[in-house]
């Protein structure tokens, strides 16, 4: 027979591991403040890092003031029509 704490304890466990993890993730990911950190050191990446800090700095001749700047996401490369609705449903 199990008693309320037995089953208050099996139902929460993976509850709190999942919860420790979450923690021990956003401490690690908070500590290193590199941009684009998960990337490994490409043309790519110094493509972006050096097209974002020539945008964002005042005084260069590319900047883009920030009521101007407009960011566009995609999830593996395509663009998803969205209206009526999005053709993935």
């Amino acid at each position: 027979m199990k008693t309320a704490l037995a089953i208050d304890s099996a139902r929460w466990a993976p509850r709190m591991a999942a919860l420790l993890l979450l923690a021990a993730l956003t401490a690690t990911a908070a500590e290193n403040d590199a941009p684009l950190a998960s990337w490994r050191d490409s043309k790519a990446k110094s493509a972006i890092t050096d097209f974002v800090a020539r945008v964002t700095d005042e005084k260069s001749a590319d900047f883009v003031p920030p009521a101007e700047r407009i960011a566009v996401f995609d999830n593996d490369g395509t663009l998803w029509p969205e209206n009526p609705v999005p053709f993935q449903l």
